[in-house]
């Protein structure tokens, strides 16, 4: 339209100043003054007509193409995921059918402390995963309080697991956590000269970018490329974070999607120096938010410390706050 605004002017000038090579020119001197004006204002009005008509039908085109493109973009983005979830649902309900077809096991091993039983020992907690999961069943270790499950989830291979969650961020995505994640790093108690990871960050906070406005020498570790964010600040392998020798580590909703946590914690723990410190935050330190599947644990009880020991750490705070949990962590 600027285009159009701009050639009418030029038309308004020309006819006010007599100037150009157009109509005006081609109006005869010898035509009484009166004549001409008619002539010259009804030759102007026909070409600016033309001309804008023109214009117009060219832009208009051009608008037309890009809201049809925009349109037909965000259609074939909401079939993409329609497709992924119907997929996804067909998958799990296959799964599920297959698992029902096999005996009960007799037996249940705790997949946190290794406990056997006979499995009514362990008392069994029933869900529903919203994101097309389907039916969710867990159980509860008598030993040690976690609760564990679902026994499908746990079987899946680490590649297989990292393909479920590629398929779950294509269609879904987290809530914010930034507050949360900034009670977990304020908890180590943070120095300014050290450095500190946000481990699993995800895409779904602004705590990196908050902290580190601030002044923290905070980074984001993030191994799944499709939950991850980007920058120079967002690590991908353990090689970097071996090199970077962080101080402290920090996570929100992370330690009950972990498949061996206890390994997990582990390998935080050999990154960190004598006395270095964990913030881990998760409301699964309760049975609260079990309507996923990928909420493996939920560390009831007696759980916490048995996943302290077997890491090697000793355990420092243990905070409740309605939906913020935080248990604080020390490397001896």
């Amino acid at each position: 339209m600027r285009a159009v605004v701009q050639r009418l002017r030029s038309f308004i000038s020309s006819a006010v100043l007599g100037g150009g090579t157009g109509a005006s020119a081609r109006v005869s001197a010898a035509a009484p003054v009166g004549d001409r004006n008619e002539q010259l204002k009804a030759e102007l009005t026909q070409e600016l007509t033309q001309e804008l008509a023109q214009e117009l039908k060219e832009e208009l085109k051009e608008e037309l193409k890009e809201e049809l493109k925009a349109g037909l973009s965000e259609e074939l983005k909401e079939l993409e995921q329609d497709l992924l979830r119907h997929q996804i649902s067909t998958k799990w309900e296959l799964m599920h059918r297959i698992e029902r077809l096999r005996e009960p096991a007799r037996e249940l091993t705790c997949a946190l402390c290794g406990h056997t039983e006979p499995a009514e020992a362990f008392t069994v907690f029933e869900s529903a995963c919203i994101f097309e999961g389907g039916e969710i069943t867990r159980h509860q270790c008598p030993q040690c309080d976690v609760i564990f499950g679902s026994s499908l989830m746990l079987s899946l291979s680490a590649e297989e697991l990292t393909r479920e969650y590629e398929w779950h961020y294509r269609v879904f995505s987290e809530g914010d956590s930034t507050e949360q994640e900034l009670r977990a790093f304020h908890a180590l108690n943070p120095e300014r000269d050290k450095r500190y990871v946000n481990w699993g960050s995800g895409a779904w906070s602004r705590s990196i970018e908050v902290l580190r406005a601030d002044g923290w020498q905070v980074f984001g570790f993030e191994p799944h490329g499709s939950a991850g964010g980007e920058g120079d600040a967002i690590l991908n392998s353990l090689d970097e974070l071996i090199a970077l020798k962080p101080d402290g580590i920090y996570s929100n909703n992370v330690l009950e999607h972990l498949r061996h946590p206890v390994d997990e914690l582990k390998t935080m723990s050999s990154l960190l120096p004598a006395g270095g410190m964990m913030s881990h935050a998760t409301p699964c330190f309760e049975y609260r938010f079990e309507f996923t599947r990928f909420h493996l644990f939920f560390f009831l009880g007696r759980s916490r410390e048995f996943l302290t020991d077997r890491a090697g750490l000793q355990r420092v705070d243990y905070v409740a706050d309605g939906d913020f949990m935080n248990l604080l962590l020390a490397k001896p």
